[in-house]
């Protein structure tokens, strides 16, 4: 049986259902991931290479992670891929210190808007993709073949990814509610089911996300937060708010009887599932824990 590397995923209880599968068939695992571990599934995998368990959070990016190793196992690969841990970085909103080190290492190739394209014609890409491997677009994308194509492919998707972006937050902007949380935290509440088109990128948390952008320059300077919601599902993008989402989740599963509640994410950034008869309560017990945390 291959070995299967699960990258920037698998750190959590919610993989232990299908990882228990292929230990059944003697598949070996292993787990590269910056999400927030809970311990639960370190047992049933070779290795879990995770920031966390050595004193470092989700800043250090699965990118990251994964070119290093890359780079063990082939050093001569490392001018192919120096740029990779860059795009990630900004990909992954990265404010880490280790996020500008690698900037730097490829600032003569690549400016910071030049980085931020890559990332938003993959964001872009993978939408459409997601059932694909879509590795000949994506090495162009990464310029990983050739430069002519790579500018005129990433011109192109961020135009459509722009076009597309633009046309969602359009429709869904103003039917953000904003409201002052005890804590003085900026809650703001949009329904992504309702006011925002589906089954098209930008997906709903992808939605939230710029969303969640444009409110921080509005309020800028102060705590924010942006909840997106739909019939059973509430994605949540912060800033200045010491939440501890995979906590959280915890706390609801075991207070919301009949909620069915599950999820997670990085402490400050993340998804929660639930039943949808119990959406109402789910949501006002979630904003009650928002308004109780410390800010920053």
């Amino acid at each position: 049986m291959p070995l299967v590397v699960l990258m920037d995923n698998g750190a959590t209880e919610e993989d232990m259902p299908a990882m228990k599968q292929a230990i059944i068939y003697g598949v070996d695992i292993m787990v590269i991931d910056h999400h927030h571990p809970d311990g639960t599934i370190d047992s049933m995998v070779l290795e879990h290479v995770n920031p966390a368990y050595a004193g470092g959070d989700f800043g250090i990016t699965t990118g990251m992670i994964g070119t290093e190793i890359a780079r063990m196992i082939n050093p001569e690969v490392t001018e192919e891929i120096k740029h990779l841990p860059a795009v990630s970085a900004v990909g992954d909103r990265s404010a880490a210190p280790e996020a500008e080190l690698y900037k730097s290492l490829v600032a003569d190739k690549y400016k910071p808007e030049d980085l931020k394209n890559m990332a938003l014609a993959i964001d872009y890409e993978a939408f459409w993709q997601r059932f694909n491997d879509g590795r000949g677009i994506m090495n162009d994308i990464l310029n990983l073949g050739s430069n002519i194509r790579h500018h005129q492919i990433v011109k192109l998707l961020c135009e459509q990814a722009n076009a597309a972006i633009t046309e969602q937050l359009e429709a869904s902007m103003p039917n953000v509610k904003t409201q002052k949380l005890a804590n003085g935290a900026i809650l703001n509440v949009i329904d992504v089911e309702n006011y925002a088109h589906k089954f098209t990128f930008p997906p709903p948390g992808k939605t939230s996300g710029e969303i969640h952008d444009r409110l921080c320059s509005r309020y800028n300077g102060q705590p924010v937060v942006t909840i997106g919601y739909g019939p059973d599902f509430a994605v949540l993008r912060s800033r200045g708010v010491k939440m501890n989402i995979p906590q959280i989740v915890k706390e609801l599963h075991s207070e919301i009887k009949g909620a069915g509640v599950s999820g997670g994410g990085h402490l400050v950034v993340g998804s929660i599932k639930f039943v949808e008869g119990m959406r109402k309560e789910v949501l006002a017990k979630l904003v009650e824990k928002i308004g109780a945390a410390g800010t920053q």
